[in-house]
């Protein structure tokens, strides 16, 4: 298969860190012959390891056959002493977090391992999950999409505790990867309505 062999780096953000969803994406990019490196990226310098995060911690780096690795949204460090991962996946991408990469890719500064791989201009996949009303949302969505090696899992409005949100079809995540790889997006990129795989 296209992906055997490849070096993916895969970050799951603090907060969104156990989702099973996206365990189980993990596992399918396994049994298609990627070599995964999972990252956790926290977004301070005392994020909280509390017993379900060991737990996913425990479970990720038996899926992967690898030690997870921390980063911090500031840590000007990492990446430096690793070639980067011919594709670098962060999912769930929390808006705030597509903000700072817009920001980093147009000011080219350095503020973690995903951005130094994103500058590096090798693909970068981000599968969205932010509140219906996040500021500029859809405006950093038109920029990264204007970006050659950013990639987005399609996504769309869905209904939660009664508000709107953005979510990224997560089953779509691997189709996604495989296109990046090839440096083309999956279309579409806009879904009217979505869901979100349990």
């Amino acid at each position: 298969m296209r992906l055997q062999g490849k070096q993916i780096g895969f970050a799951l953000p603090e907060g969104h860190f156990s989702l099973p969803a996206v365990l189980e994406e993990i596992r399918k990019l396994v049994a298609a012959g990627a070599e995964i490196y999972p990252l956790f990226l926290a977004t301070s310098d005392n994020p909280e390891t509390d017993e379900q995060y060991l737990e996913t911690k425990k479970l990720l780096e038996e899926i992967t056959g690898r030690e997870l690795v921390a980063t911090t949204l500031a840590d000007e460090a990492a990446g430096d002493s690793q070639a980067p991962f011919d594709l670098l996946v962060v999912a769930p991408c929390p808006g705030n977090f597509l903000a700072k990469l817009v920001n980093a890719r147009t000011t080219s500064v350095s503020l973690s391992k995903p951005v130094k791989h994103l500058q590096s201009g090798r693909p970068v996949v981000l599968a969205l999950v932010a509140n219906g009303d996040s500021e500029n949302l859809l405006q950093n969505v038109q920029q990264i999409l204007s970006l050659k090696s950013i990639f987005l899992v399609p996504f769309g409005p869905a209904l939660h505790g009664g508000k709107q949100i953005y979510l990224s079809r997560l089953d779509l995540l691997v189709e996604t990867v495989v296109h990046a790889i090839e440096e083309k997006q999956l279309e579409p990129v806009f879904i009217e309505s979505c869901w979100l795989p349990s």
